[in-house]
């Protein structure tokens, strides 16, 4: 299929830029009034996990059971776009991308961070700090948040936007999640749910990518001796932004599939290397047994919170903050994977989407949160000293030059944060295009003019955040805004539910040649 371009298509004035003018005055708040506004978002952060922490961690649950459900179940069976339709990309390359799109540079970030955080910061419920319960526990509890959980949200999320377009011949948009979660047209409430969706995806994504520069600036110090300065995090803001924007421009068959593609050969080497020159024998050990930990404890590794204990903030800084930060993304994201699924089965789209990325990303934070741990309890490298004195950032880059050709590897580990970066950055510029564009449908791609638009914001944005240390302002952000979210993300599954039901008893696996009436919704 070759995606139309829609150059001629209007913006949605009054869902884009009211979004885009709170996000700069949040922005800019947390810029000038720095150390005031991450109080307040922090003193957000722990009061929303209070509170509203239970209904985050359970909703996050119930998402896996109807992930299941859709696995096992009939309505599975249903193929999107109909009996006839062909898939678009191969196997290989659907894996890639699908990969990719939900990792960014996060992974590349916390494979290593997280677990010695875990080890040595402990939440009550796990015991002492430190020891080998707590080692165990740091690598399981990783794994678990970056695979299983998030990916069943995007991929229901992604289902549902793929039935409602590819089937129901309805437009790739949330207005169409809303008319068809609530049976009908309310047009200021689909302007509302636009802009904030918009909003919440523009900042979130401004603040990984903020991250991503992060990285970028210590592996160009630690490869290079370049030193991290605005100048530096400016030069690279512009490179990256360039080369996402161009991927962007360049559409899901092109830009992005190379990238991903090269993203992933990093990937897989970068993997082999630390597992052969790393303590492979610790590595294979603690992996195992942080997954039979995982088999055993999911359920609460999921759940956790601070009863009984109210003064331990562990739970809202990783747990509800991890899962919030999950659900302003599944609907975004999800919109995104459903323009690869047509032709599969919705077994299929769901399998690819929660097990490939989910074995992939349980397998990387064993290699590599595997050997950070080694590092820290065989005294090689005090990794909680260089975290607490020069930032994960650059501590990552620490823990790589423990190894054999370590300048090599810099080199090759910066190359892969960036394509990581573009990754993330081009399905979410795509996305905050397409959403800002009235009429698109899955066919249409948003225009060329718009998706620069929105790529110039998004680097921009991470510059401002992290040349000022503003990152920090949006640390409770996440909670309050995967909050609102969270009325969406069941939205999808409403539509997903709903509208697979219909295709499974409609002949050509319920595939529309017009749109349906509204009278018949």
């Amino acid at each position: 299929m070759d995606n139309k371009t829609t150059d001629n298509r209007k913006i949605n004035k009054w869902a884009f830029w009211p979004a885009i003018v709170i996000l700069i005055t949040f922005i800019l708040s947390g810029v000038i009034w720095t150390e005031e506004v991450g109080a307040v978002m922090t003193k957000l952060l722990y009061g929303m996990a209070d509170y509203f922490g239970a209904y985050i961690n359970l909703l996050s649950l119930v998402f896996i059971f109807l992930a299941v459900v859709f696995l096992i179940g009939r309505y599975g069976d249903v193929i999107i776009g109909g009996k006839d339709a062909k898939p678009e990309y191969s196997m290989a390359s659907w894996c890639a991308m699908s990969i990719c799109s939900g990792i960014g540079t996060g992974l590349l970030f916390w494979a290593r961070g997280e677990p010695i955080f875990h080890f040595m910061t402990t939440p009550a419920a796990m015991g002492e700090a430190g020891s080998r319960r707590a080692g165990i526990f740091a690598v399981a509890q990783a794994m678990w948040d970056w695979s299983f959980v998030q990916y069943c949200m995007y991929a229901i999320c992604g289902a549902a936007f793929a039935i409602i377009c590819y089937n129901r011949k309805k437009n790739l948009s949330f207005n169409s999640i809303v008319e068809s979660a609530t049976g009908k047209k309310i047009g200021w409430l689909n302007t509302l749910v636009t802009a904030v969706v918009i909003f919440c995806l523009m900042g979130a994504t401004s603040n990984s990518m903020g991250v991503g520069l992060m990285q970028i600036g210590a592996g160009l110090e630690a490869a290079f001796g370049i030193p991290q300065s605005a100048v530096t995090w400016l030069f690279a803001a512009v490179f990256v932004t360039a080369i996402f924007v161009l991927s962007c421009v360049s559409g899901i068959g092109k830009g992005l599939k190379l990238v991903s593609s090269a993203c992933m050969y990093f990937f897989f080497f970068l993997l082999a290397y630390v597992f052969i020159f790393g303590n492979t024998e610790f590595i294979t050990k603690i992996t195992s047994e942080s997954i039979g930990f995982i088999v055993d404890n999911w359920g609460t590794q999921t759940t956790m919170a601070n009863a009984m204990a109210a003064d331990d903030k562990w739970f809202a800084d990783w747990i509800v903050q991890y899962w919030a930060s999950f659900i302003v993304y599944a609907p975004v994201i999800g919109m995104f994977l459903a323009r690869m699924g047509r032709g599969r089965s919705v077994r299929t789209f769901m399998l690819v989407q929660i097990l490939v990325p989910s074995f992939f990303c349980i397998l990387w934070i064993g290699v590599f949160g595997g050997q950070t741990i080694y590092l820290q309890t065989s005294g090689t490298l005090d990794v909680w000293e260089a975290v607490s004195s020069a930032g994960m950032q650059a501590t990552v880059f620490q823990i790589i030059g423990t190894l054999p050709f370590s300048k090599i590897i810099t080199v090759m580990f910066l190359c892969t944060v960036t394509l990581s970066f573009c990754t993330l950055a081009d399905p979410m510029a795509s996305v905050a295009a397409t959403l800002s564009v009235n009429g698109l449908s899955a066919e249409d791609e948003a225009p060329r003019r718009q998706k620069i638009l929105v790529g110039c914001i998004l680097g921009g944005t991470a510059y401002t955040l992290v040349a000022t240390g503003g990152i920090n302002s949006v640390k409770g952000m996440f909670t309050l805004v995967g909050l609102l979210q969270s009325i969406v993300l069941i939205m999808c599954a409403i539509v997903l539910f709903r509208y697979a039901k219909k295709c499974f008893y409609l002949p050509n696996s319920g595939y529309l040649e017009v749109p349906e009436e509204r009278g018949q919704e």
